[in-house]
C-alpha cells in the first residue's frame, strides 16, 4: 500500500519506479487535480490531502487496510463509486469511500491483481456505475 498526501509523496513514488509509468502519470494528474480543486491558494509543496481524504494505492496482497481507516477491507465498505480508468495501457480501479461529509478517501488499484472475491466485488460495483473513463477525460 502506498499513501499519497503531499507532492513530496508523489515525487518519492515516481523516483522509486514502483508503479508502471502510465499509472504513475495518472496518479500525479489526479493529485494535481485535487490540488487545484482543494488547495485554497496554498503552495503546492505546502499542501496536503490529510484533512480532506488522501489517495491510497492498493497493491496485490494488501489485505490489511486498517492503517487507512478500513477495519475490514474494501469489500466491507459501501463505496460512493467504483470507476474504471484507462491510463495509457493500464486499467485502474478508482474507488471513493466517504468516511464523513468532509473526508473522502480515494483508493486506486490495477485491475486483475486481487483475489477472485475482491475482483468480483469491484466489478459488480463498476457494473452498477456503468462507468469507464480515460485519464484525459478526468482532467
Amino acid at each position: 500500500m502506498k499513501i499519497i498526501m503531499t507532492n513530496a509523496d508523489i515525487t518519492i513514488l515516481r523516483q522509486s519506479n514502483a508503479l508502471p509509468l502510465d499509472y504513475m502519470n495518472y496518479l500525479e494528474e489526479e493529485f494535481l487535480g485535487l490540488y487545484h480543486a482543494l488547495g485554497c491558494d496554498e503552495a503546492l509543496d505546502d499542501w496536503s490531502l490529510a484533512k480532506d481524504g488522501y489517495m491510497v494505492v492498493v497493491e496485490a496482497g494488501d489485505n490489511n487496510l486498517q492503517p487507512v481507516g478500513l477495519r475490514y477491507g474494501l469489500r466491507q465498505t459501501m463505496p460512493e463509486f467504483v470507476e474504471l480508468v484507462e491510463a495509457g495501457n493500464q486499467i485502474i480501479y478508482r474507488i471513493g469511500v466517504l468516511y464523513d461529509h468532509d473526508f473522502m478517501m480515494l483508493f486506486y488499484s490495477l485491475v486483475g491483481i486481487h483475489d477472485v472475491e475482491t475482483e468480483a466485488w469491484l466489478q459488480a460495483h463498476v457494473s452498477q456505475n456503468e462507468r469507464m473513463v480515460t485519464a484525459v477525460e478526468m482532467q
